[in-house]
């Protein structure tokens, strides 16, 4: 048994498609291309590719979003006027119109039903429409809706912004709702690695509130041979990571933050 499972984790992470385009990469680069120059040219991108899909890497990238926004005791919060929950976790162009499709951030949406059950909440706040290009004509607002009234929370308690296509979008139009409301205490809940240029975009609108992050990246997992190991999971996550500092570097420069 302890054969099978050495073997069937080794075996199965050779055949995924990271680590096997980079180990034929290593094959075509040492017997089919010529010229040691183009060799070390063609080692760069695979090794590139190696680190960005790696555990160890994507890890460092995420953590520093992470860490200045720890998890906030549920326990600890009183009763607060809303929750603004930011989009980014719905895929508003399903196959299946009826459903609603869920993408990795969804700990968005479920930590604020957890809020709004244990009563630190008394209504939610979505912010989202589309920001996907050419294909505005379906909010992710509308499939939070159906989220949040299928799992129990009242349409009385469900607020909608559907306009906003970007972050600082989501800032403006939140805004004007709130100062319709005229909500005081307010949560402002989106992933971790997100925080940072969120709660410093909501700051610049004058919005005050108590950050709420979720939907941790950072991984407690040791030092050991895995986290060399290239994988779609750490190629997403650095993805992710390098999207959001670009994106805390554009809105600095555009006066945003």
């Amino acid at each position: 048994m302890d054969f099978f499972f050495l073997f069937s984790k080794i075996f199965t992470i050779l055949i995924f498609p990271i680590p096997l385009i980079i180990l034929i990469g290593i094959y075509y680069t040492l017997f089919k291309i010529s010229g040691f120059k183009n060799k070390i040219y063609t080692f760069q991108i695979i090794f590139l590719l190696w680190l960005c899909s790696s555990f160890f890497f994507s890890q460092f990238l995420v953590l520093k979003l992470e860490e200045k926004f720890p998890p906030v005791e549920i326990e600890k919060l009183e009763e607060n006027d809303v929750a603004i929950v930011l989009g980014g976790m719905i895929h508003s162009l399903p196959y299946h119109k009826n459903r609603v499709e869920l993408l990795s951030s969804a700990e968005r949406l479920t930590e604020a039903v957890n809020l709004y059950q244990k009563k630190k909440i008394k209504k939610i706040l979505f912010t989202g429409g589309s920001g996907i290009l050419f294909a505005t004509e379906t909010s992710e607002a509308s499939f939070a809706k159906k989220f949040f009234l299928d799992i129990g929370v009242k349409e009385e308690d469900i607020i909608l912004e559907d306009k906003s296509r970007n972050t600082i979008e989501n800032a403006k139009f939140t805004k004007k709702i709130l100062d319709e409301k005229k909500f005081k205490k307010i949560l402002l809940i989106t992933s971790a690695f997100h925080m940072q240029r969120s709660s410093q975009i909501f700051k610049k609108q004058e919005i005050e509130f108590i950050a709420y992050p979720v939907d941790y990246r950072a991984s407690g997992q040791g030092f050991n041979w895995e986290v060399f190991i290239p994988s779609v999971g750490a190629l997403e996550t650095t993805t992710i990571s390098i999207k959001e500092w670009i994106g805390i570097l554009v809105y600095e420069y555009a006066g945003f933050l």
